[in-house]
């Protein structure tokens, strides 16, 4: 009987145990995660619509094996800049798109009531840091990556991103 979980090492459920318990004092309802052919939600109080019908024993972590099948992409989002264009467009030639590296909320400032870490016009150089993208109470600084001039801003402050969305576009000098 092969269930996703036979092939679990202990190490792995002590990983699980740490993200049920992290989950359990955040405000989310539910986390989503994909390892190689693993798939875990876990959640707060009933199973999401999409979540698999097999239950851990303590109720509140949901495993499911790999699907049996390649499942259809949706048709991606398109979100809204604040140009009012949207992120999916292609990047205007000559500029450098800075993309999300994790899902998270988007931060421009560093703390309420001070200046933006960046806005169009800015110079910018590889080190710099540009925004802070916060998950689960913890603040990561995204730097540039790149030297050169912001020439958009792509979401609002207090938005939730996800990874890969396009954050900034810089022409590069």
């Amino acid at each position: 009987m092969s269930d996703g979980l036979s092939e679990l090492k202990e190490e792995d459920v002590e990983r699980l145990v740490r993200l049920i318990e992290s989950l359990e004092s955040s405000t989310f309802d539910y986390l989503h995660l994909e390892v190689g052919n693993l798939k875990v939600t876990i959640g707060k109080g009933a199973a999401p619509m999409s979540a698999p019908a097999v239950t851990a024993p303590d109720a509140s972590a949901y495993v499911s094996p790999p699907p049996p099948a390649p499942v259809a992409a949706a048709p991606p989002a398109i979100e809204t800049t604040l140009a009012g264009k949207h992120a999916a467009d292609a990047a205007p030639a000559g500029t450098i798109e800075i993309k999300s590296q994790i899902m998270g909320m988007f931060y421009a400032q560093p703390e309420p009531g001070s200046p933006p870490f960046v806005s169009v016009g800015t110079e910018v150089k590889e080190d710099m840091t540009v925004c802070l993208i916060e998950v689960m109470k913890t603040f990561n600084a995204m730097t540039a990556g790149v030297k050169g001039v912001i020439s958009e801003i792509c979401v609002e402050n207090a938005q939730l991103v996800e990874y890969g969305q396009v954050l900034f576009r810089v022409r590069p000098s």
